[in-house]
């Protein structure tokens, strides 16, 4: 057997007591268990570094600091590098801000002030509290959506003719001003407690629960949203009248009673879609796109199908000789401050949004801030604080809207700065310049929302790639779409993540289990071929799972059917003989060796732990077991490449005990060179 002695001597002897090491030195590592390896990284540790206090005076300050960034930005800002950049960004996102807001707060079920106020509020907290240069928050057309389904799980929306200047009653007792200001107090009452689970998530440090939710369910999840937004835009771009659906099969209903009632359209409407549609799409994806290199900023085409749709409806009187429903009056000025109308029953689908909002807003932050590292937790303390405290002002929940933050990102923005800017000219027009609106038809409002979400619905072209490299996500996609469109939109969010987890658990139960062997004149172990080698009576098994209760199980019935199954074996004696029978231990048709029933040589099982990031209390009895079973019967097993969480976890239970401190390794080849004698006969 070598010892560890013999080792060091015989690489000592090659080189003089007293000489010049660097030219002869070859790194040969002393083999060690795991005991002896943290005997010498401890020993190597400054004995005077001292722990770090957290509760000190400074340490307080500078959490406190750091709460509010806008203190370093104004502190750091270079007024000529940075002024001009951020005006020309911020006046440039205002030119989408407004026709989104207007689009996005009739998109709620709401009124376009709304959208408005929501365009406004949450920018101006975000430049407080934020971070990040390209975000640009306010109205989105999934929270949106999300807030129309919450608005309409709580009261009954009377028919109107579409515009929101109807005079219609609701029991004859609340007309229709009045009805849906009752309706922006349940959304500003879903905003704050939006904003507080957002901040209180936030304070706690609690950021990377992004994580827990993949990029194949976020496409799917914004697919799926983006056909309720197109379909819920339909009926106001043809005119058409339709009852108020909700439920399982909403878009399927929906989209009946449309063509139930599709005699029924505008005519004016319909000619007013198709007009913007096609503007929109020559703009956007021609002019746009093609000379984007050439110009200083996209053509505000929102804008200016805003400003030319609200002054043709007025000379052309469009409302009154067509029938074309417009937008309605815009009352000048900002609310004042009220309390929201919280209820219990918009606790859970405001929980859902906050957790939508923070995975959406992080994505884009993520996309577009490539070269610096993105504090997410200080980013949910941003987007709760601009939730919570614009509730106070009939704004609806908040988030990122992926065409603003793209042009923030392309106009190169400097600081978070940029959003007073965009502010600024949104107040402008909530105080002088709204009612030159009303004549606006929303047949405009609504294609815009439609080719808003257009590169959302274009997500499709993902499903090829899906399906190439891994078939799980292409499920979870498909899946998740199917349910939200088929069943309705919160349908897909059960879904979506249900079966995530459930292919998660499904995938390590899949994982691959069987032996490793080494490489012949290599110290690399990789999966048993006809070159690798090991000595005889020793067996190497990996499996490429954490080791939970859910493969437990077969991480024991997998190992016994590659190495040796100790049910099988007679008892160990006291001559360390170990009787097989020849069932029990694997062949291959061209092995040449013979198996005896019989045999007194010592066998050893070395198992390597690298992939055991996770091990409980199933997978310690399962382990615990294994070493029992394999003891009795004389073979010893030998635990490797072990990873801090899995010895944490060892040295908590009894499983350190069972296995034996002097048992554990850091790699297989200090195993193999501490427990295999020399003359060992290779296979």
């Amino acid at each position: 057997m070598t010892t560890l002695t013999d080792l060091q001597n015989h690489e000592l002897e090659k080189y003089p007591p007293d000489g010049d090491f660097s030219e002869h030195l070859t790194l040969v590592r002393i083999p060690k268990t795991q005991a002896e390896l943290e005997d010498l990284t401890e020993n190597q540790k400054d004995g005077n570094i001292q722990a770090p206090s957290w509760f000190t005076y400074k340490s307080v300050l500078a959490y406190i600091y750091s709460l509010f960034p806008i203190v370093s930005v104004l502190r750091h800002y270079k007024i000529k590098e940075y002024l001009l950049k951020d005006a020309v960004s911020g006046l440039s996102t205002a030119c989408l801000h407004f026709p989104q807001g207007m689009a996005f707060g009739i998109l709620s079920s709401l009124a376009p002030k709304y959208g408005l106020y929501t365009s406004f509020f949450p920018v101006v907290l975000y430049v407080i509290f934020g971070t990040c240069p390209f975000v640009s928050f306010g109205t989105n057309a999934v929270i949106s959506l999300f807030t129309a389904n919450l608005i309409q799980d709580q009261v009954t929306t009377p028919e109107s003719s579409g515009g929101t200047n109807s005079s219609n009653n609701t029991d004859g007792q609340i007309d229709e001003e009045e009805f849906v200001e009752m309706k922006a107090a349940i959304a500003a009452g879903s905003s704050f407690i939006v904003g507080v689970l957002l901040l209180v998530l936030g304070l706690l440090r609690l950021g990377f629960i992004a994580s827990y939710m993949s990029s194949p369910f976020v496409g799917a999840f914004t697919t799926t949203a983006a056909i309720h937004i197109m379909s819920s835009q339909v009926p106001k771009s043809l005119g058409v009248r339709i009852p108020s659906v909700s439920g399982p099969g909403k878009i399927v209903i929906m989209y009946i009673e449309i063509f139930k009632n599709i005699t029924s359209a505008n005519v004016g409407s319909i000619v007013t879609s198709i007009v913007c549609i096609i503007i929109l799409i020559f703009v956007k994806d021609f002019i746009n796109e093609k000379f984007k290199t050439k110009m200083f900023m996209p053509v505000p085409i929102d804008l200016i199908l805003v400003i030319l749709g609200s002054v043709v409806s007025y000379f052309g009187e469009l409302h009154s000789q067509f029938s074309i429903p417009v937008v309605g009056n815009i009352p000048p000025g900002v609310p004042a401050p009220t309390l929201p109308d919280l209820r219990s029953g918009i606790i859970g689908n405001s929980v859902v949004i906050a957790i939508i909002i923070f995975v959406l807003t992080i994505s884009m932050t993520k996309v577009c801030e490539s070269k610096n590292a993105i504090n997410a937790d200080q980013e949910l303390v941003a987007y709760g604080m601009s939730n919570f405290g614009s509730s106070f002002f009939r704004c609806f929940p908040s988030c990122v809207a992926p065409p603003r933050t793209i042009l923030l990102k392309s106009m190169d923005a400097k600081t978070t700065m940029n959003g007073i800017f965009s502010a600024l000219v949104i107040l402008l027009i909530l105080l002088f310049l709204g009612e030159y609106f009303q004549y606006l038809p929303l047949a405009v409002l609504s294609i815009m929302v439609i080719m808003a979400v257009k590169n959302l619905l274009l997500q499709f072209r993902d499903l090829p790639r899906l399906w190439r490299i891994n078939k799980y996500d292409f499920t979870v996609w498909t899946a998740t779409l199917a349910t939200g469109v088929l069943i309705d939109f919160p349908y897909a969010l059960y879904c979506g993540v249900g079966l995530s987890v459930l292919l998660v658990v499904f995938q390590s139960q899949r994982g691959k289990k069987g032996l490793i062997g080494k490489l012949q004149n290599e110290d690399l172990y990789v999966g048993e071929t006809n070159f690798t080698v090991l000595p005889r009576g020793v067996k190497v098994f990996k499996m490429e799972s954490s080791l939970y209760f859910a493969t437990s199980e077969s991480f024991r019935e997998s190992l016994y059917r590659v190495a040796w199954d100790p049910r099988t074996l007679k008892p160990h004696d006291s001559n360390n003989e170990v009787s097989l029978s020849v069932e029990s231990i694997p062949t291959k048709e061209n092995d040449k060796t013979k198996v005896e029933k019989t045999c007194s040589e010592e066998r050893l099982v070395i198992i390597d732990c690298s992939s055991f990031n996770y091990v409980d209390v199933n997978g310690i009895s399962a382990l615990s077991l294994v070493v029992r079973e394999y003891r009795y019967v004389g073979i010893k097993v030998l635990l490797t490449r072990c990873t801090e969480s899995f010895l944490s976890v060892m040295r908590r239970s009894e499983l350190i005990e069972t296995v034996g401190e002097e048992n554990v390794f850091p790699d297989i080849v200090d195993a193999v060179a501490l427990n295999i004698s020399d003359d060992s006969t290779r296979l």
